[in-house]
């Protein structure tokens, strides 16, 4: 009898050690699941169904972002608005403008290298600026930052006046510099950009030297001209032909090798003796390096149709868009010819080693 009351007290030990074993088991399984709801909140969830969605091609499924390193009124901002507009319909969700300005364009650019290479955020380039400014000057951005997936146009650069200036021609200009050096001052949007360049060629070909005054915009230094805060304007063709239309300035010169179709009555440097005076801007669109092939080839698909739609084009002429489309593989082939370019130019103006 005393064995067998031993084992059933032992038993009755045993079953209550076993459901207390249990009991916290379901506690700590409990906590665990409690854990595992916690990491999956909202926000995650949602992103990681976003990328799930992106890589069964359903992309763009939310609006993208587009930094235009310009100010507000200018032509990059004005082009790229009106491409925003119309490759809406292509893409099936909006393409959001935002303006980071400042610096030449270093900022919003800086600020480019930084994202995310998820296809929704995107950049409009400006050539020369993304080639030369890291070249020399500390950038966290490099050509390689950026892969390049359409080009829409080109925009030549030009000395401008106020409509009252006493410069009827560059020669004027030029005259007058030569006798009061650094006392002339002449804006532009910053530094290492088309505006910057063709001040540079200039003065290479007549060793003027003019007071630059570096903004963080085309429209801000075309203000600073209308305003009477700068005696001279190195700026976008596209920005100075609707203020002459306006009435408000006068192109004294063009940087292109012929005259163009827009001005047809305004020189070119060339043909006024200054041979080597030829610049400007061309822009686009890029993707983050790193940005998945598939999304690459959707945005490629999407912006090439745009840019066939014909009330596009009628807009973008109207804005003075001096339209120039290169796809994807000619953009990186430009890209490689001007780099090039700007290096000897750099490097003959003496701002290389």
């Amino acid at each position: 009898m005393f064995k067998r009351r031993g084992f059933s007290k032992f038993f009755i030990l045993v079953l209550c050690m076993l459901l207390a074993f249990q009991l916290v088991g379901v506690g700590c399984s409990g906590e665990v699941a409690d854990e595992e709801e916690k990491d999956l909140n909202p926000a995650e969830e949602a992103k990681e169904a976003e990328k799930e969605s992106d890589e069964d091609g359903d992309y763009p499924n939310r609006p993208l972002r587009l930094i235009v390193s310009y100010s507000a009124g200018a032509a990059t901002d004005t082009q790229a608005r009106i491409f925003a507009e119309f490759v809406e319909e292509e893409l099936g969700q909006p393409l959001v403008v935002e303006n980071i300005e400042g610096a030449g364009g270093q900022v919003g650019w800086n600020e480019f290298s930084q994202v995310e290479p998820d296809g929704y955020t995107l950049a409009a380039f400006n050539l020369p600026h993304i080639l030369a400014q890291p070249l020399v000057m500390e950038t966290q951005y490099t050509k390689e930052t950026f892969e390049p997936i359409f080009n829409w146009g080109w925009d030549p650069t030009v000395f401008a006046v106020r409509e009252d200036s006493p410069y009827e021609t560059v020669d004027d200009l030029i005259e007058d510099a030569k006798e009061r050096p650094g006392e002339i001052s002449i804006g532009k949007a910053g530094l290492y950009i088309g505006h910057h360049f063709l001040i540079l060629q200039v003065k290479d070909e007549t060793g003027v030297e003019f007071n630059q005054m570096p903004y963080d915009g085309a429209s801000d230094a075309a203000a600073a001209l209308l305003g009477g805060h700068i005696d001279v304007v190195s700026g976008n063709l596209s920005d100075m032909h609707r203020l002459k239309e306006d009435g408000e300035i006068r192109i004294l010169a063009i940087a292109t090798e012929e005259r163009h179709e827009f001005e047809p009555d305004v020189p070119t440097f060339k043909e006024l003796g200054y041979e080597d005076a030829i610049m400007s801007t061309d822009r686009g669109i890029a993707a983050p390096k790193g940005t998945p092939d598939h999304k690459i080839e959707k945005l490629e698909e999407a912006f090439y149709e745009t840019a066939q739609n014909p009330d596009y084009k009628e807009q973008m002429e109207e804005a003075g868009a001096d339209l120039m489309f290169l796809e994807r593989d000619e953009v990186f082939d430009e890209f490689e010819e001007r780099e090039e370019i700007l290096e000897n130019l750099l490097q003959e103006f003496g701002h290389l080693d």
